[in-house]
């Protein structure tokens, strides 16, 4: 049994001693597919009994999204981290557990448990471990993807040795919009918080205001609560990932070192074919972000000099990145940011 089967067994054991509800953000449209991207933050939990664990105990929280990748077999992008902000309800965390993923279509699956973790045990180390491991949960999301699979199988090992179970979790499944189908039953991916409560019955309605949850307009009391929020954009807040990064400075410096050599040209169709095929950018932003790209390699041979660090290449990236219904973008073919 792996990590993610044996969350969602327990959750699927639990059912009738925990609530489970969906608040949807203001406003907040379905998702189609290949037009935006989902991430996923622990936006706020408590636990009631936390106060009577031993000195070096604390929670952990497992978690992330399961979507399709690549056109093939979902894939899911998960980590596992220690919390120390669980001891009073209103901490609001906000902090992600997944990158931003690129939506294709199908079935979304989100996922979370709580586990106790004693600091000496194994499953403390693990878990240090694997929190140490999460910032590589970044873009190439075919390599993150990897190496979330490998942590999740370490951490899932210790847990059947040891014979742990989450303290409160959640598996919740939404799907694409589909024309004219809609109403209370239908999960479509949209943006919201995830709120489960360890309570059988609803406790009340639950809301979110200033990120923090409600029930009948008031802070939840007495009962573990865990809320996720699903993020859904259009946009990206980060443009160029660190491969695309290199070639483009590795471009800039062939040509100011030796002129317009092969080599030169060779590393701008490099750069532009990675981010007109990657597979970490929706397909309009894939055009979009390939026309950045070329346009900040081709900048070197108009001024003379190599793009910047960091401040400067989100700058450019503003100034220059094609709105999304930019007129230049339609009929964009790959040949002509080659030529």
């Amino acid at each position: 049994m792996t990590m993610w089967q044996r969350i969602e067994s327990w959750f699927h054991a639990a059912s009738e001693h925990i609530t489970v509800g969906f608040v949807p953000e203001e406003d907040a449209a379905a998702l189609a597919p290949y037009e935006g991207y989902v991430r996923l933050f622990v936006a706020e939990g408590f636990l009631a009994d936390r106060r009577s664990w031993a000195a070096d105990q604390y929670p952990a929280l497992h978690g992330g999204v399961s979507l399709s990748f690549l056109g093939g077999e979902p894939l899911a992008f998960t980590t596992m981290a220690g919390q120390s902000s669980w001891m009073a309800p209103g901490v609001t965390l906000g902090e992600p557990i997944t990158p931003l993923l690129p939506y294709g279509g199908g079935t979304v699956t989100v996922q979370a448990g709580l586990y106790r973790v004693s600091g000496r045990g194994p499953l403390g180390t693990a878990v240090q471990i694997a929190g140490g491991l999460a910032g590589l949960v970044a873009p190439p999301l075919a390599a993150a993807a990897t190496i979330a699979a490998k942590v999740s199988e370490g951490v899932d090992r210790i847990l059947g040795d040891l014979g742990e179970q989450p303290v409160l979790g959640v598996h919740w499944t939404m799907v694409a919009p589909v024309p004219g189908v809609s109403g209370s039953g239908v999960r479509t991916v949209r943006a919201g918080h995830l709120v489960v409560i360890d309570s059988p019955e609803p406790p009340g309605t639950p809301s979110i205001e200033d990120g923090r949850l409600l029930v009948d307009g008031r802070p939840p009391v007495g009962a573990d609560f865990l809320v996720l929020r699903i993020e859904c954009r259009a946009e990206r807040d980060d443009w160029r990932f660190p491969e695309l990064a290199q070639l483009i400075d590795r471009a800039g410096e062939e040509y100011l070192r030796r002129g317009e050599t092969q080599t030169f040209r060779d590393l701008r169709s490099d750069a532009v074919v990675r981010a007109w095929c990657s597979p970490d950018l929706t397909p309009l932003d894939r055009k979009r972000v390939a026309t950045l790209v070329a346009g900040e390699i081709d900048e070197v041979r108009r001024l003379g000099v190599v793009p910047g660090g960091e401040r400067s290449l989100e700058e450019a990236a503003a100034l220059r990145l094609p709105s999304r219904d930019a007129p230049e973008l339609d009929g964009l073919r790959l040949a002509d940011l080659l030529a």
